[in-house]
C-alpha cells in the first residue's frame, strides 16, 4: 500500500505556498504509477527494508491536488505532522470552491506527537526552517520511522473526520467533552443571510458538535450578525481560531472565544413544544411578517406545490396573542431552498420575510418570548431611567415628502398610543428631510407593539410606494429630554443642552425647531425650514400661535418660478405688556406714524424702522 506524509511548504499560505507530499512504500509491492508522477522524485533505499520514498511538490488548486489524488492508488495511507496540512488547508479548499472533498481525506494518522518522542528528535526539527532540502530529508528520515509502526499504534494515531454538520435538538444535559470549557468560539460579522450550513462551511474540516451551531438574536427578535460554535474537541477549537477574518460571503469574519456557559444559554431552551418540533431533524424555514390571524392552510397553500412536515410551530405570547412568527419544516434541502425563493411574497395584505433556520434559534425565540411575557413583573422589578427607556420608535426610509399625518396613517391602530405632539421628523443639517422619523408612545409595551406590528410596512405618498423600517429605541438616542416636569414635546418643546461638538443631524418638532424666548413687548423673527408644499399661513398660525405670542406676519420664500423651497419668515409678538420704561418697536412705529409735517416742534424719535424682508 502505498503511504504519503503531507506538510506545507509555510504558514504564508500565499501563491507560493506548496504541498509537500512524500510517497513511500515496499519495493516488493507492485506499483503500477511509480512512473507516473510529472515531478523528478528524490529516491532513497533503507537498509532494513528495501523501500521507494519520493517526494512531490504540488499546488495548492483543487486541479492540481485532484490530479495528484487520481495518480495514486485510492487506498493510500495518509500522515501528517499535526492537523493543519489536512484540516485548515485541504478539506477548506475544496469547500470553499465547492468541491467534493476526495475521500483519501476523509481519515488521516497524526503522527506529530509521536515523531517527536519516539525518534528522539528535538523539536525545532519538526518546524520549518526555510531549507527545502533539509525538509526533505526530514521527511524521508520520518518516512522510515512510519514504516517501523505497528498496528496498534497505527490505530491510536488515527484520526477521522467530520465533513458534514449535523443539525440536531440539544439539550441542556448533553455531554461536554474531555476539554471542558475550552471548545467553544464566537464569530463575528456574519452576513443576514447567513445560515448554519454557511458557518459549517467556513469552518470545513473542523468537528462540529451536532446542533453546535448557534446563531444569536438581537433583543427584537432578529440575527445580529454573530454565532457560537461548539467543537468537540480543543484542537479543532484552535483551529478555528486560526480563520480570524478569513471571509464568508465577501464579508470577513472575526473569531475570538467564547465559553461553554453561554452556548448554552444560546443553544438550549425548555419549552416542551418547541423541543418537539426541532426532534424531527428537518430543514427548519422561519417565517416573519405574518398576519395575526394566519392559520395553518394559509401557510401551506403559501408554500404550494411543496410539501411541508406536520409540524408547523407558531410562536405566540404567553396571553395566546400571535407574534407574526412562525417555523416550518422541509423534508430535503432542495425543498427548503424552493421554499425561501418565495420571500417578499404576500400572505393577505403582508409580505412575508422568509429565513433559513436552525433548531438553536428556535429555541431562541420561543424562550425570549416566553421570558417577556411570562412574568410582567420581571420587567418592571429595576426602575429604568427614564432616558434609558425604549419607549419610542424610529422609522426609517420615509419619502422626503412624508408628512405628520402620513405617518400617523402609516401607524394606523396604533397612532392612538402616540404621545400628543409626539412625531418627530429628522432634518438634515441644510434643513431638508432626511428620511427618518422618532415617535414617542405612551409607554414601553406599546413601542414594541407598535415596532413588531407595522414594520416594513408599506406607506404611500403620492405615486410613491416605500417600506418602512420600524425601530424600537429610547429618548436618549432622539436627543430629547426627559428629566423634570415639562410640557408635551411639540413646536414649543425645550432645546437640549447644546452640545459641546455640532452634531451631524438635528431632531426638532415638526415642522420646525422651537422658538427663542421672546422679551415681552417685544417682536421677533424666525425663518423656518423645511416646510411642506401642504402647509400653508393658516397652519403655520395656528402652529405657532400660543397664549404667550402671537403670529403677526408671514412671508414665505419664493424662487422667479414662483416654486416655494419651503421657508418662510414668521414675525411673533408677545402677548404680554412691555415694562413701563421700555418703548417697543411697535409704539414706535405708531409714534412715526403720527407725525404730521404741520409740525415742525414734534420731536422725531431717533431710531432704525423696520425695514420689510424681500427675498428672491
Amino acid at each position: 500500500q502505498r503511504q504519503l506524509l503531507i506538510r506545507v511548504s509555510d504558514t504564508n499560505y500565499d501563491e507560493n505556498t506548496k504541498l509537500v507530499v512524500t510517497s513511500f512504500f515496499n519495493t516488493h509491492q507492485e506499483d503500477a504509477n511509480n512512473n507516473t508522477s510529472s515531478v523528478s522524485p528524490t529516491s532513497t533505499t533503507s537498509s532494513s527494508q528495501n523501500t521507494s520514498i519520493s517526494t512531490h511538490f504540488v499546488n495548492i488548486t483543487p486541479e492540481d491536488v485532484v490530479k495528484f489524488f487520481d495518480e495514486h492508488p485510492t487506498q493510500s495511507y495518509i500522515f501528517t505532522k499535526g492537523p493543519e496540512p489536512i484540516r485548515h488547508v485541504l478539506i477548506p479548499l475544496f469547500v470553499r470552491n465547492e468541491m467534493f472533498v476526495p475521500h483519501q481525506l476523509h481519515h488521516y494518522y497524526d503522527i506529530g506527537h509521536l515523531y517527536g518522542e519516539n525518534d528522539g528528535m528535538d523539536e525545532n526539527s519538526m518546524e520549518e526552517d526555510g531549507n527545502d532540502d533539509d525538509d526533505v530529508i526530514d521527511d524521508v528520515a520520518i518516512a522510515r520511522a512510519i514504516l517501523e509502526l505497528n498496528e496498534g499504534t497505527l490505530q491510536k494515531l488515527h484520526k477521522t473526520i467530520q465533513v458534514d454538520y449535523q443539525p440536531a435538538p440539544i439539550l441542556e444535559d448533553h455531554d461536554v467533552g474531555a476539554d471542558g470549557d475550552n471548545v467553544v468560539c464566537r464569530a463575528r460579522g456574519l452576513p443576514w443571510q447567513a445560515s448554519d450550513q454557511h458557518v459549517a462551511q467556513f469552518f470545513a474540516g473542523l468537528d462540529i458538535v451536532p446542533c453546535g451551531i448557534a446563531l444569536c438574536l438581537s433583543s427584537e427578535g432578529r440575527r445580529n450578525g454573530e454565532v457560537l460554535v461548539q467543537f468537540a474537541s480543543q484542537e479543532s477549537r484552535d483551529l478555528a481560531l486560526k480563520r480570524h477574518r478569513n471571509f464568508l460571503l465577501s464579508r470577513y469574519i472575526e473569531v475570538y472565544k467564547a465559553g461553554l456557559d453561554e452556548f448554552m444559554h444560546v443553544a438550549t431552551g425548555s419549552s416542551t413544544e418547541a423541543m418537539e418540533f426541532v426532534s424531527a431533524n428537518a430543514v427548519i424555514v422561519r417565517m416573519r411578517g405574518l398576519p395575526y390571524d394566519c392559520s395553518d392552510n394559509q401557510i401551506r397553500a403559501f408554500f404550494e406545490p411543496l410539501k411541508l412536515t406536520e409540524k408547523i410551530l407558531f410562536i405566540t405570547r404567553t396571553d395566546g396573542r400571535p407574534t407574526g412568527d412562525a417555523f416550518v419544516q422541509f423534508e430535503t434541502e432542495e425543498d427548503a431552498q424552493k421554499g425561501l425563493l418565495k420571500h417578499r411574497h404576500i400572505i393577505g395584505q403582508r409580505y412575508i420575510e422568509l429565513f433559513k433556520s436552525t433548531a438553536a434559534e428556535v429555541q431562541q425565540v420561543v424562550k425570549r418570548c416566553n421570558l417577556i411575557n411570562s412574568n410582567p413583573a420581571v420587567a418592571n422589578a429595576i426602575e429604568t431611567p427614564d432616558e434609558k427607556k425604549k419607549d419610542c420608535v424610529r422609522l426609517r426610509g420615509l419619502p422626503y415628502e412624508a408628512t405628520v399625518q402620513h405617518i400617523v396613517t402609516f401607524l394606523g391602530e396604533y397612532s392612538s398610543m402616540v404621545k400628543f405632539q409626539g412625531v418627530h421628523m429628522v432634518y438634515n443639517n441644510q434643513g431638508h428631510p432626511s428620511g427618518e422619523a422618532f415617535i414617542q408612545m405612551i409607554s414601553e409595551q406599546a413601542a414594541a407593539a407598535t415596532a413588531a406590528g407595522v414594520h416594513n410596512n408599506f406607506m404611500c405618498v403620492g405615486k410613491k410606494k416605500r417600506y418602512i423600517e420600524v425601530f424600537q429605541s429610547t429618548a436618549e438616542e432622539l436627543n430629547l429630554p426627559r428629566a423634570g416636569p415639562q410640557p408635551p414635546l411639540g413646536f414649543l418643546g425645550h432645546l437640549p443642552p447644546p452640545p459641546q461638538i455640532p452634531p451631524t443631524q438635528q431632531f426638532w418638532s415638526y415642522p420646525s425647531p422651537p422658538i427663542s424666548p421672546i422679551i415681552p413687548g417685544q417682536i421677533t423673527q424666525l425663518i423656518i425650514y423645511g416646510i411642506q408644499m401642504s402647509i400653508g399661513v393658516p397652519e403655520l398660525i395656528a402652529n405657532f400661535s400660543t397664549p404667550e405670542h402671537t403670529v403677526e406676519n408671514v412671508m414665505f420664500t419664493r424662487w422667479p418660478t414662483h416654486i416655494c423651497p419651503g421657508e418662510a419668515i414668521l414675525t411673533l409678538r408677545s402677548r404680554a405688556a412691555p415694562p413701563p420704561s421700555q418703548t417697543s418697536p411697535l409704539s414706535q412705529i405708531s409714534q412715526l406714524s403720527a407725525y404730521h409735517p404741520h409740525h415742525p416742534h414734534h420731536h422725531i424719535p431717533q431710531f432704525n424702522p423696520l425695514q420689510p424682508i424681500l427675498m428672491e
